[in-house]
């Protein structure tokens, strides 16, 4: 109906209307410095017109809804940013770490330790009697072993921080994504898309968890039914259902109201390394280690992983597989040419082969060729020689027969001068360890054994320079830590000579075998050059991680601007809205107020 009371009713929804409008804009105020509140807006309409006379006349405003200034889409692409940044900035923080112990530009470290053991040789070629010159070089040679042990040692541990980090930040994981999904459960409590009654702060607040989640661990967030609000802004969407936060393209640990947590394991591999398994409604778990790929979880699985398990290789690992494999060249490249010194006996490694197994179908490096065995006398002279050679289907057993054969080395026709007659080889194929042992011990007589490129003294560990076969355990012989004057230079026993010193300087300049655990992944390079390829290579993902952060950062700085823009408070808009809607206020009080006097005559006229 019309009339004054119409007027009244008019301006009373005008007063509320009015004052919804001022406690939302305080409420924009007070948290205009909450990154992730979305400042609101109220949809105010006209309400219902009614049919007065010959006249439509409209019966005051109607409060429609609160909404909050969202875009989905970019939120969506601001989320994604922070996921990029957050990978890098974790991989640079690591690989920064990694390439400091690498310090070789500053005239320390492996490099350096690597020169000054070839010049203690160089030394002791000057003067192979010296004791004192033995002393240093053993020391070099410790100095340089303890130097690839560092490295390594402090890698591994870079690898275990990484892993423990990883297992706070899955227990971060599951706490966001367990709130997330109780969220989704007072969501369907509490709003109504047909009334449009919706709840806001509860919005921001899983939009600030999936934010965070999605720098933590990546992934994609789907919703169904998203709307637009065509009366605020047509490019702003709210008002969802069927969210599903999807991990490892494939894995939804949040299923609306659903959780499926992550679970971390580190008992299975040798290493101890956190590996990260998911969890689904049956309770059963499948190792998705390697379906991580984004955010801060994806950035340190790339780093630490050791490959164990099917999985991918970490960065990390990778560093720790050449820096074993350089140990692995270095000794037995050394340990080649130190087998030539000749020694009453010569004894190998324990291997893991059988003696009728082909050489070539094992995985170690030994190639087809020849060598020389020489037995030389008190005096240093060569008494015997018998050459030995490897084809593509020779056995340790066929090595042993071939030492072992009563054929005439010396060509003299004389069947008691010959290498045989001094010396016998002997493979067990229950201890698989090659020994070179004299018949008469009391004869007092040396051997020595000249490779001609078949690496078999490398291969087999025979009379080692160097124990170990990586850089985990790459040590002087006990030996000659324990007494250095027991090195021996010469490959004669005599006085003068000194050729295995030479050879071992030599070596700094000759290509080296380089390969872990397959030797057809062979890499021929001097030491120096794989040492420095090893480097070269974790200095420049340091530095392209650094780079690629660089300009995360900056796409991230943008984004988040553009966010703000949408969705960001400004104190001083909303403080001219503060005056529109007080003034508005005071307008419809007026109004109220001038109705009352209008009442008040009536009802004077009445009396």
């Amino acid at each position: 109906m019309g009339g004054i009371f119409a007027t009244l009713n008019t301006s009373y929804t005008g007063l509320q209307a009015h004052q919804v409008m001022v406690d939302v804009t305080g409420n924009n105020i007070s948290n205009a410095n909450d990154e992730f509140y979305s400042r609101q807006r109220v949809i105010a309409t006209p309400q219902s017109t009614l049919m007065y006379t010959n006249r439509n006349m409209n019966m005051g405003v109607n409060v429609q809804s609160i909404q909050r200034t969202h875009d989905e889409f970019v939120f969506a692409r601001y989320a994604h940013a922070k996921q990029e940044q957050a990978y890098y900035s974790t991989q640079f923080d690591n690989l920064r770490e990694a390439s400091s112990y690498f310090p070789d530009m500053d005239e320390v470290g492996v490099h350096t330790d690597l020169q000054d053991y070839f010049n203690a040789w160089k030394d002791l070629a000057k003067d192979a009697k010296s004791p004192a010159t033995k002393q240093a070089l053993v020391q070099k040679t410790k100095t340089l072993t303890k130097s690839i042990h560092d490295a390594r040692a402090r890698l591994v541990d870079l690898q275990k921080k990484a892993s423990h980090e990883l297992t706070s930040t899955i227990t971060e994981v599951n706490r966001l994504g367990r709130e997330i999904a109780n969220i989704n459960k007072h969501l369907k409590e509490m709003e109504d898309a047909k009334t449009l009654k919706q709840a806001n702060e509860l919005r921001d607040k899983r939009d600030q968890l999936e934010f965070h989640l999605k720098e933590l661990i990546g992934g994609n967030v789907t919703k169904n039914h998203i709307q637009t609000y065509s009366l605020n802004d047509i490019k702003t969407a709210d008002f969802d259902d069927g969210y599903v936060f999807n991990v490892g393209y494939g894995f939804n640990i949040v299923d609306g109201a659903i959780f499926h947590p992550l679970v971390v394991e580190q008992n299975k591999n040798e290493n101890q390394l956190a590996q990260i398994y998911f969890r689904g409604d049956d309770f059963k778990v499948v190792n998705i280690t390697d379906k991580i790929d984004q955010g801060k979880v994806g950035a340190l699985m790339g780093v630490y992983n050791d490959g164990l398990n099917g999985t991918r290789k970490g960065k990390l690992q990778t560093y720790i597989d050449r820096l074993d494999t350089f140990a692995k060249g270095l000794i037995q490249a050394t340990n080649a040419i130190y087998a030539q010194s000749a020694a009453h006996r010569i004894e190998g490694h324990i291997m893991d082969f059988q003696g009728d197994e082909t050489l070539k179908d094992t995985n170690h490096n030994i190639k087809t060729g020849t060598f020389d065995l020489l037995a030389y006398n008190t005096n240093g002279q060569v008494i015997a020689k018998k050459t030995i050679t490897i084809t593509p289907i020779t056995t340790m057993n066929d090595i042993v027969n071939q030492i072992n054969a009563n054929t005439d080395d010396n060509h003299d026709n004389n069947t008691t001068n010959d290498f045989d007659d001094y010396f016998v080889a002997h493979y067990d194929s229950d201890a698989k360890q090659f020994t070179i042992q004299p018949k008469n011990a009391s004869q007092g007589l040396f051997v020595s054994l000249k490779d001609h490129g078949t690496n078999l003294t490398g291969a087999l560990g025979l009379n080692t320079f160097f124990e170990g076969d990586s850089a985990r355990d790459i040590k002087i012989n006990d030996t000659y830590r324990k007494e250095p004057t027991a090195l021996r230079p010469w490959l004669a026993p005599i006085d003068g000579n000194f050729d295995v010193a030479n050879m071992m300087q030599q070596l700094q300049y000759d290509k080296v075998d380089f390969f872990k655990d397959n030797k057809l992944d062979n890499k021929p390079m001097t030491l120096e050059n794989y040492y420095q390829f090893l480097v070269g290579k974790v200095h420049t993902e340091a530095e392209h991680a650094k780079k690629t952060l660089e300009s995360k950062d900056a796409i991230l700085h943008v984004i988040k601007k553009e966010q703000q823009a949408i969705s960001g408070v400004s104190t001083d808009e909303e403080m001219v809205n503060l005056i529109k809607f007080q003034s508005g206020y005071a307008a419809n009080a007026k109004v109220v107020t001038a109705v009352d006097r209008m009442i008040e005559t009536l009802l004077e006229m009445k009396q």
